[in-house]
């Protein structure tokens, strides 16, 4: 571990885990001195018409302790550890600290702003009340408490160092040299992009879960049911769309596609402005697999950890695609773009 991951690390787990966690803990400790004064039971949900959802007292504490530290907790997981998920095509691992970690402690910050305003809010017009059922309602100060998410989400990022991070334009990537090509020859490479069986597995797993949920929504609301069987509908043909991809590589450019059609990126040989290749870490770097925008402007397909293909649009933006064979497709494409420019 170099000394910037270190520090990025540590700057990590104080700003995305210790603070958030300290926030919870004391907004929580000032809800236990409440409970003599709210009602039992107290009100757990608001809808469209009031008060519609009664739980203990202890709720008050248990709801924003839960949420709260459940959510750090998450997000500390998925950001010192989400480069160990199993993930082929990196030995040994690639990058341990990216763009993504440090947006995770971000949104750490940002989920105990909201669990803690959520609770305070949900208790505090409570107390006094002899009956729950006449809580007012809370709905704008619900609002305020995404506002402190997205807040808490954008001071987290700024809390923490940028050092480690890849940035664009900086030369990170492996230098490239094209092949010999006589005037009349022409050249063209082929490859297919697989997602490592790590991410089959991850992404299985959360759409079942989705699935799960959409039968117990279902045991309380058709409605809502029918809402997240939809979103389990989407997840999965966004998944088998991510599973495979062609890449080619010819005088046309780079052409990337699933094998079902879509999606598919076309960059034209006369707009590629840089071609290289570099290691990828899904998760540090792009919070998962899948095509993927990540927090430093890049994009692309990215289905496993190690060698990828990058290029740089005439434009500026960088398009990565993480298959087998890179050096070997990006040679063949320097050689085509140079070739055009002579």
């Amino acid at each position: 571990m170099t000394d910037d991951v270190r520090r990025s690390r540590n700057a990590f787990l104080v700003v995305g885990v210790i603070l958030p966690l300290a926030i919870v803990v004391v907004s929580t400790a000032v809800i236990a001195t409440w409970l003599p004064e709210l009602p039992d039971p107290i009100a757990t949900h608001w809808g469209t018409g009031g008060v519609d959802g009664f739980g203990p007292k202890w709720a008050a504490i248990a709801l924003p302790l839960g949420l709260g530290a459940g959510m750090v907790a998450l997000m500390a997981l998925l950001g010192v550890f989400g480069h160990r998920l199993p993930q082929s095509g990196a030995k040994p691992q690639v990058q341990a600290w990216g763009p993504m970690s440090r947006l995770l402690g971000g949104i750490g910050l940002g989920s105990g702003l909201l669990a803690s305003c959520a609770g305070l809010v949900t208790a505090g017009v409570q107390r006094g009340l002899a009956d729950a059922a006449d809580a007012p309602d809370i709905g704008g100060w619900m609002l305020l408490s995404l506002g402190l998410l997205v807040v808490g989400t954008v001071l987290g990022w700024f809390l923490q160092p940028r050092s480690p991070e890849r940035r664009a334009g900086e030369g990170e990537g492996e230098a490239v040299e094209g092949i010999p090509l006589a005037a009349t020859e022409r050249a063209a490479w082929f490859g297919t992009a697989m997602m490592a069986r790590g991410a089959v597995i991850a992404l299985s797993a959360a759409v079942l879960l989705t699935v799960l949920l959409s039968f117990a929504v279902f045991a309380e609301e058709a409605a809502g049911g029918w809402i997240m069987l939809g979103v389990s509908a989407l997840l999965i043909v966004l998944t088998v769309t991510m599973l495979v991809f062609r890449v080619r590589v010819n005088a046309a450019g780079l052409r990337v596609r699933s094998v079902l059609g879509w999606p598919s990126t076309r960059i034209p040989l006369e707009a590629i402005t840089k071609v290289e290749v570099v290691d990828i870490a899904p998760m540090a770097e792009f919070g998962g697999w899948g095509w993927r925008f990540g927090p430093d402007g890049r994009r692309g397909v990215v289905l496993r950890a190690g060698e990828a293909l990058q290029v740089t649009h005439e434009r500026g933006r960088i398009f990565v695609v993480t298959v087998d064979g890179a050096q070997e497709a990006a040679s063949v494409l320097e050689s085509l773009r140079e070739r055009a420019g002579r």
